[in-house]
């Protein structure tokens, strides 16, 4: 085994959007990192893609909020339908701007995201980013925390740091090494996610919508592709046991979309990209252990239903991002770690399981009568701008966003 001898630094296993985040926080206040990851290049599949009006405000410290405003779409307005009956309840962002620069919620594509912040932390000579590399254990002492790990396929090689980042996904490697229990529970049905060059908003559709029904319902959105109109997105529910040859078959995929909605000139949908995975509500135990902490994926998983999840995985790096700040200039002691459990736990139980999980109610509710008053209800509050602005202020985040900063 070979073994690598750094000065102090801060290791982040897993150099996706929330590791990079976490990465370049600390790096603009000079303290060294180095990132372990199993990719070569950004893996560039559909994946998460709103960034709510917080998260925004949030990575103003890190000096990245101008070039994705540059580069993604600005959705003011998003749609509540039925799928039988159209448009239930339409919310407008614009009644945040009172509070908040950023009265949107802006659309960018993950791999986008983390390719910017790559491209950005790979210039600092305090960075150094370790790709094709699987993570196989991780440990901790007095003095820090080691990493073994497997660099293409060589030797098994070892690093060291002060304090250890976990950004590894759901799967976390170093979640699994330190016993923490991640409860929670996994959905029958996986999701579909179709990709498609058609615009939906001449036809009245706003650049994100949760269309309910009973048998199947859809959400759809808008993302900046190569530039306008972009490219859309749906998402449907997959509860068969079908391989996932027999799901993606081209004829299946055009029923899928042409039931939801009839192409308007009676042609084929241009199908991109085909994605299916299956759907979690799960928590770790502990965010915290010791020197090493969980964040993202790595700590809390959600159906994507509502766009919170990265938004929730960013707040947890620049919380513990600035937690590893204080300590390291010797303003605070170790004890100001038990916070950034406390802070993210606490608000990923009460709000961001809780809100995906009532989103997702609210789309599959089969019961007639409870889907009508829900129906009811978010058509009424749509209507009154204060209740209205109440409803947007738990759905776009500032409701977490506040709960975090009142837990000592």
């Amino acid at each position: 085994m070979i073994m690598e001898n750094y000065k102090d630094k801060i290791l982040i296993s897993g150099a996706g959007p929330v590791g990079l985040t976490a990465a370049l926080a600390l790096l603009n206040n000079d303290i060294p990192v180095t990132l372990i990851d199993s990719y070569i290049d950004v893996p560039t599949d559909p994946r998460a893609s709103t960034f709510h009006p917080p998260t925004m405000e949030l990575l103003e410290k890190i000096d990245i909020t101008e070039e994705m405003l540059e580069r993604g779409l600005i959705v003011n307005k998003w749609q509540y339908r039925d799928r039988k009956k159209g448009v239930v309840a339409e919310f407008n962002l614009d009644l945040l701007s009172d509070i908040t620069k950023y009265p949107f919620r802006l659309h960018f594509e993950q791999h986008k995201y983390a390719q910017m912040l790559l491209n950005r932390v790979s210039k600092f000579k305090n960075c150094k980013v370790i790709k094709n590399s699987t993570v196989l254990e991780s440990y901790q002492d007095k003095n820090g925390v080691t990493i073994k790990y497997n660099e293409n396929n060589s030797k098994t090689k070892s690093i060291k740091g002060k304090f250890l980042i976990g950004c590894d996904g759901g799967k976390s490697i170093i979640r699994q090494n330190l016993g923490v229990s991640f409860n929670g529970l996994t959905f029958e049905e996986r999701f579909l996610v179709l990709t498609t060059s058609f615009d939906f908003k001449p036809y009245g559709f706003s650049g994100t919508c949760y269309i309910s029904d009973p048998d199947e319902w859809c959400s759809i959105f808008n993302v900046p592709a190569d530039g306008p109109p972009g490219h859309w997105r749906l998402v449907f529910p997959e509860s068969s046991n079908r391989t996932q040859t027999e799901i993606f078959n081209d004829s299946e995929c055009q029923k899928r979309i042409q039931d939801f909605f009839p192409h308007p000139n009676s042609k084929l949908y241009n199908i991109l990209h085909k994605n299916i995975y299956k759907v979690h509500q799960r928590i770790a135990e502990k965010f915290r252990v010791g020197k090493i902490f969980l964040c993202g994926d790595a700590a809390h998983i959600n159906n994507p239903l509502g766009g919170m999840g990265l938004n929730f995985g960013i707040h947890d790096a620049m919380n513990i991002a600035e937690k590893i700040h204080l300590v390291w200039t010797k303003k605070k002691n170790e004890d100001i770690f038990d916070r950034y459990d406390r802070q993210r736990r606490t608000v990923a139980e009460e709000y961001l399981l809780a809100q995906t999980a009532q989103n997702k109610r609210d789309l599959e509710e089969k019961k007639t009568d409870e889907r009508i008053k829900r129906q009811k209800y978010l058509s009424e509050i749509s209507k009154d701008n204060i209740s209205a602005k109440a409803y947007l202020m738990k759905t776009a985040m500032f409701e977490s966003t506040k709960r975090a900063k009142e837990i000592n």
